[in-house]
């Protein structure tokens, strides 16, 4: 969720609800420590530092440490490595996925991570790895476990696997039966039956909701509405939501990326709206964060009839 795990979604989630915890975009460890002029922005707790976690990646044991002592010391629920990261750039620098092919140096990692996380919990976020192998995974797992992480999170799809391929659910399930630590399933949850399913089948200790609560700043409010109320849909005013994000960003941005995490976000959203692909499609064109906001400010006065839906799954 690079560029788009921002504070100013976080913030769009909690007042529509929120959720039990929060993620950060993912911080550069290296430049965290050399004092990157962003860092602030990456390391904001908002909305909610008491269920905020701080995730990192890097692919250097040091800086990857001292990040995290220093993360230690900020607000916050807790720091999180992320070996799961399948990004060309990140995995050639030996950063996210990459982790996974040596599971010696992980495990050194996490024993090291764990000293210097005294204060907060202490997770890591994986993939099934490079290869289609449970055995593998588990004994990758069990490393981490017995260095002192707290919880595990997996998005179970192999290193080369893009979202077309469905995420492989049972992994999560036999994880959460031969760890004794809390495992975290994630992937393909698009709707309300797909967490139920989910929650019922594979019984994870938590669902992380990546790519659905960016379209649905209101995803994990209607899941609870759900779960109470079956049958009850939920009206949601897009117009609002969508200005509401546009105000919000800037307070909590720098400008440089105002128009690149204003783009972001808008890619996911535009699926709600009708005609989204040609809005998405002007709003790419648009220069500068104030032509993202003249474009979708335009949308909503000459189509009034798209405001309103209607979350009914």
């Amino acid at each position: 969720m690079a560029g788009v795990s921002t504070p100013a979604l976080r913030i769009l989630i909690e007042e529509f609800g929120g959720c039990d915890l929060y993620f950060t975009e993912m911080i550069s460890s290296a430049a965290l420590i050399q004092g990157g002029p962003y860092e602030a922005s990456y390391i904001a707790a908002d909305p909610d530092p008491d269920r905020l976690i701080h995730q990192l990646v890097g692919f250097e044991e040091a800086s990857v440490v001292r990040a995290a002592e220093y993360l230690d010391g900020l607000p916050g629920f807790g720091v999180d490595f992320n070996m799961g990261c399948s990004a060309p750039d990140i995995v050639r620098a030996g950063g996210g996925v990459a982790w996974m092919r040596d599971a010696d140096r992980a495990r050194r990692l996490a024993a090291a991570l764990r000293r210097a996380v005294k204060g907060k919990r202490l997770s890591v976020k994986l993939r099934v790895g490079f290869e289609d192998d449970y055995p593998g995974l588990l004994r990758f797992c069990r490393g981490l476990q017995e260095e002192g992480v707290d919880f595990i999170t997996l998005h179970p799809r192999l290193k080369k696997e893009k979202f077309g391929r469905l995420a492989r659910w049972d992994y999560v399930g036999a994880l959460k039966r031969d760890l004794s630590i809390p495992v975290v399933g994630n992937g393909d949850i698009r709707s309300f039956d797909d967490y139920r399913e989910k929650k019922e089948e594979h019984r994870p200790d938590g669902i992380m909701v990546g790519r659905s609560a960016a379209r649905a700043p209101w995803f994990f409010a209607f899941l609870r509405r759900r779960e109470r109320e079956p049958h009850r849909e939920m009206v949601v005013d897009l117009e609002e939501t969508a200005g509401r994000f546009l105000d919000l960003l800037p307070r909590h941005q720098p400008a440089d990326f105002l128009e690149s995490r204003a783009k972001r976000f808008f890619g996911y959203f535009c699926g709600n709206l009708l005609f989204g692909q040609g809005l998405f499609t002007r709003l790419n064109r648009a220069p500068g964060f104030s032509g993202v906001e003249k474009v979708v400010r335009e949308y909503f006065r000459e189509r009034p009839e798209a405001r309103w839906k209607t979350e009914k799954k």
